[in-house]
C-alpha cells in the first residue's frame, strides 16, 4: 500500500504528508551516518554505538518538519521557524534516546544543553541559506556545507560557552567539531531530501 502524499490535517493543525515524515526521517538517518565519522573518530564505532546517532538524528529532522508545518500559519521570521524547530528536534530526539535506553527521563542538563544548541544550530542555517542562498537547499553541495558548518560552530561554541568551555576546549574542540558534524548532518539531511521529494513529487 502506497504512503499518501497528502497532507494530514488535525483539527486546525495541518501535518506533514506521510511521505514526507518518511521522507524526512529517512535523509535524516542518512545524515546522522554520514556524520559518524566526525563524531567517533579516531575510533571506529560499533554497530551498537553507531545506531544511537543515526536515529537521533532521523528522530530530529522528523520533528523539525512538524514544527514548521505547526509554526507555519503564525508567519514568524523564517529564522526563527528553523530555530524552533531544531530545538523541537534536540528535545525529541534526547527524550526518545533516553527513554528508549535508560527507561528514564533524561537529565534537565542534557536535554537543554541539546534544545539550545540546535536552537542556535537550525536557526543560523536557517537565516545563511535564505539570505545567501539563491535556491533551497543552496548548491553547490560545498556551499550548503559551508552554511551548515558555519551554523554547527556557532550553536556549538555558544553552549560550550555558557557550559563554562573556555580556551582550547572552546576554539579547539567545541568549535570544529560542531562545525564538522552539524555541517555534514545538515548538508546531508537537506541535499538528499530534497532530492527525494524531487523524485516522489515528479511521480512514475
Amino acid at each position: 500500500m502506497a504512503l499518501s502524499g497528502k497532507p494530514i490535517h488535525l483539527g486546525s493543525l495541518d501535518l506533514p504528508s506521510p511521505i514526507r515524515q518518511l521522507s524526512y526521517f529517512s535523509t535524516g538517518c542518512l545524515a546522522g551516518f554520514a556524520s559518524l565519522p566526525m563524531a567517533f573518530l579516531p575510533k571506529f564505532p560499533s554497530m551498537t554505538a553507531a545506531s544511537p546517532p543515526v536515529l537521533r538524528a532521523g528522530i530530529r529532522f522528523w520533528t523539525f518538519d512538524h514544527i514548521r508545518h505547526i509554526l507555519a500559519p503564525l508567519h514568524l521570521p523564517v529564522w526563527l521557524t528553523g530555530g524552533l524547530g531544531g530545538a523541537a528536534g534536540g528535545f525529541n530526539e534526547v527524550l526518545m534516546h533516553s527513554i528508549v535506553q535508560s527507561r528514564k527521563l533524561p537529565p534537565v542538563a542534557a536535554i537543554g544543553s541539546q534544545t539550545l544548541r540546535l536552537f542556535f544550530c537550525f536557526g543560523t542555517y536557517t537565516f545563511l541559506s535564505t539570505t545567501f542562498g539563491d535556491t533551497l537547499p543552496p548548491k553547490p553541495f560545498w556551499k550548503c556545507w559551508m552554511m551548515g558548518a558555519t551554523a554547527g560552530a556557532t550553536g556549538s561554541s555558544i553552549v560550550a560557552a555558557l557550559e563554562g568551555a573556555r580556551g582550547k576546549a572552546l576554539w579547539g574542540h567545541a568549535m570544529p567539531r560542531g562545525a564538522a558534524t552539524i555541517g555534514t548532518v545538515i548538508a546531508v539531511q537537506v541535499t538528499s531530501c530534497a532530492n527525494l521529494l524531487d523524485n516522489v513529487d515528479a511521480g512514475p
